[in-house]
């Protein structure tokens, strides 16, 4: 859904002043197409249709927001002083649209905050400055951008490896340099030897030993430049992947999950690798192709500058062409990027869920659903080679008009003795070898258009402020393991709370058992606990220390995690134990394994501890999975537990394995467990009872059966689902 209006610049000479909210509608009161806009200011809400405001009205007088579905439409509204006035309706589309204002501005009227517009799957976003749609996995308008500022960021990265670069740049001026003598010699040759049929070949001799001398210095030159080149740009792409994966590590889990893997793994590699072909083959080059033309064009009117200027007369009309043909290009190239993210990101989702497709058979719409994707990223880079194909030969023809200028007055110079033909021969050299660079600058629009285009996705990462980050001075805390929520509310969406109000206090080495009904908070919960995100208000203490003065690292280090989804990383079981603790000796991982019920297993295997277990370890059965995740939390000797759903994987004689494992591991140490089998928290110290994002109630297994409330509910409901089972 979007909030801004695609109409956003009239919106703005209207009110005199940017929106916070403006979404558009289309429908006026009886029904038929209008153009309408709601626009929301910080003091006032106004409803423009057409070209003129129809209603305006003061935030403070409104006490509530309403959207209501209609037949086939729906309708946006406000009670004002206890009445009902209808605003706008629009068609069915738009209902969530204006559900979702809605909630933004009832959350404004709470707080006196106007909340950032949630993302979602069909949010279309427009640029605050221009009002262009901004492209799908990006928050930049490159409209409004300056197109060179990020590749000016590149460049300043490149100068990091200052010496390989003038190197390099010094290699490719002298080759610039060398070839401008050859038309000289040329000429020399013509003039000096060849028309006055001039027989002192010792001269003669010297001169074509120059000339054949330069290319061996020029192969030279050329050796040097490569392998600069080469080390500048790899260096440059290095450092930019570096950079880019070490801010994916360090974002908060909002941040990753809103854009697919696949997106983020093409901007690590794919947009990378064309800024580091920018840096190898077009930055540098463009500069000394700049300056050759220059020096080239110096030489050509201090040779003939009459026939100089006949040469540049059509340049002017190319540059211009080449200036407007850059705004199209750059737009169909973002689209190219776009639809390529698109299809890489459906790619890596059907690949990652192939277990799933096979299941379900659907092998046929999934190569069909790829293949759609693929088709029209393959259209649109097609559109954008052939605009450039079609256009680059007409602006080639245009610059190099002057050609036939100068060959016509040049000759007819010659014929009547005005010029020797050696002149003619140099000066046609300098003008072959100045068309060269103009053809290759008249091509650049195209690469910068690309590079310009990747560079702006990779530093938006990089510039990404982080949503939750250490302070500046954060606390390496020794944890001993109490844990108390004082009035927490949270919302991935902050006008969306999932967890209400939450406050209770757990004693080190207590066992929590945190239930309830599905899509409650429970794993919620435990990620703030975590740290993955931030509280949207109250807090959360360790020990008396709010967990955001404690470093990340320092928390996380301390916690040891079972999660219900068991990731097991592609190397060995010793690999996978040891990375809650890469220094640990052997001894202490066999110790673990035994105590998560893994070592006889284990030994089973070809190659015990060293068997290789495959991606995501689909060599193991599920339960050996959770085993090996459970030894490597185990491993970690954690202050605080998290145990999400740790048994669910395992059958019932190997759960009372781990079920009594886990009782001898929770000894001392905090732990919070999730479970929907409710029987596995029959031995928490106590449970938490979640329901609708609060904390029904609270107490002992015993306790909570003997209220009769929510948790007996959930108690005798999945008693009778067990019993039914077994008929």
């Amino acid at each position: 859904m979007r909030f801004t209006s695609f109409r956003l610049e009239e919106v703005k000479k209207l009110l005199g002043q940017s929106p916070v909210y403006s979404l558009d509608f289309n429908l006026d009161g009886r029904g038929r197409p209008t153009d309408g806009v709601c626009a929301v200011t910080e003091k006032e809400l106004v409803i423009i249709n057409g070209q003129k405001v129809n209603f305006r009205c003061s935030l403070d007088e409104i006490g509530e927001y309403t959207t209501t579905q209609l037949v086939g439409s729906g309708a946006f509204g406000i009670i004002r002083n206890g009445e009902p006035i209808q605003l706008c309706i629009f068609t069915q589309d738009l209902l969530n649209s204006f559900a979702e204002l809605g909630k933004l501005l009832d959350y404004h009227r709470e707080t006196g905050i106007f909340p950032e517009p949630g993302e979602d799957d069909n949010n279309i976003r427009i640029c605050p400055k221009c009002g262009s749609i901004i492209p799908e996995g990006t928050n930049i308008c490159f409209h409004c951008e300056k197109k060179g500022k990020y590749l000016w960021r590149v460049v300043r990265l490149s100068l990091k490896y200052r010496w390989p670069l003038l190197a390099s740049l010094f290699a490719t001026i002298a080759i610039q340099l060398l070839w401008i003598l050859y038309p000289y010699l040329q000429g020399v040759i013509i003039d000096d030897y060849i028309t006055p049929k001039n027989q002192d070949f010792s001269q003669l001799l010297v001169t074509l030993g120059i000339f054949l001398l330069i290319p061996l210095v020029i192969m030279f030159m050329e050796i040097l430049n490569d392998r600069c080149t080469a080390k500048v740009s790899m260096a440059v792409g290095h450092d930019l992947r570096e950079q880019l994966f070490r801010k994916i590590q360090e974002q908060s889990m909002k941040a990753i999950t809103k854009r697919p893997t696949g997106e983020q793994i093409k901007r690590i590699s794919n947009d990378t690798e064309k800024v580091q072909q920018f840096v190898a083959m077009y930055g540098k080059e463009a500069i000394v192709r700049i300056l050759a033309t220059l020096v080239i064009l110096a030489v050509m009117l201090a040779t003939n500058w009459k026939l100089a200027l006949l040469v540049l007369i059509p340049v002017p009309l190319a540059i211009l062409a080449t200036q407007i043909i850059f705004k199209y290009i750059h737009r169909k190239y973002r689209l190219v990027w776009s639809r390529f993210s698109q299809s890489e990101s459906t790619l890596h989702d059907i690949l990652s869920g192939i277990q799933v497709v096979k299941a379900y058979g659907s092998e046929k719409r999934e190569i069909a659903h790829y293949a759609d994707y693929s088709k029209r990223f393959a259209q649109s880079m097609y559109r954008a080679d052939i605009f450039w194909f079609l256009a680059f030969p007409i602006i080639g023809f245009v610059a190099t008009l002057g050609e036939y200028f100068y060959l016509y007055f040049g000759g007819q110079q010659v014929l009547i003795g005005a010029l020797t033909l050696g002149s003619l021969v140099r000066f046609a050299g300098y003008v072959g070898m100045i068309y060269g660079p103009l053809r290759w600058i008249i091509q650049l629009p195209r690469y910068i258009a690309e590079s310009a285009v990747s560079a702006g996705k990779i530093y938006e990462i990089i510039d990404e402020k982080e949503d939750v980050s250490d302070r500046s001075n954060p606390v390496d805390l020794k944890i001993k393991g109490q844990v108390e929520f004082q009035r927490v509310n949270f919302g991935y969406k902050v006008y969306k709370p999932v967890l209400k109000d939450i406050s209770f206090t757990v004693e080190p080495g207590e066992m929590i058992g945190i239930v309830g009904p599905s899509g409650v908070g429970k794993s919620t919960l435990i990620n703030l606990i975590m740290r993955l995100y931030d509280v949207s208000s109250g807090c959360i203490t360790i020990d008396g220390v709010d967990i955001r003065d404690i470093s990340q690292n320092s928390l996380r280090s301390q916690i040891g995690v079972v999660l219900q989804e068991t990731y097991l990383f592609e190397g060995t079981v010793l690999e996978n134990i040891l990375y809650a603790k890469p220094d640990a000796s052997m001894e202490e991982v066999i110790q673990a394994a035994k105590i998560a019920n893994a070592h006889n297993f284990i030994c089973k295997m070809p190659n015990a501890y060293n068997e290789y277990i495959g991606n995501k370890g689909y060599k193991l059965s599920g339960g050996e999975k959770q085993r090996i995740a459970i030894a490597r939390a185990i491993l970690r000797d954690p202050r605080i537990l998290i145990l999400d759903e740790a048994t669910a994987s395992l059958d019932t004689e190997t759960e009372k394995l781990i079920q009594e494992a886990l009782a001898r591991l929770t000894q001392n140490r905090t732990t919070f467990a999730i479970a929907h089998r409710l029987s596995t928290l029959r031995n928490a110290d106590r449970l938490i009872v979640l329901d609708k994002g609060r904390i029904a109630e609270m107490g002992t297994h015993e306790e909570l059966l003997r209220n009769r409330s929510v948790y007996y509910n959930l108690v005798m409901a999945q008693r009778q689902t067990t019993k039914l089972s077994k008929e």
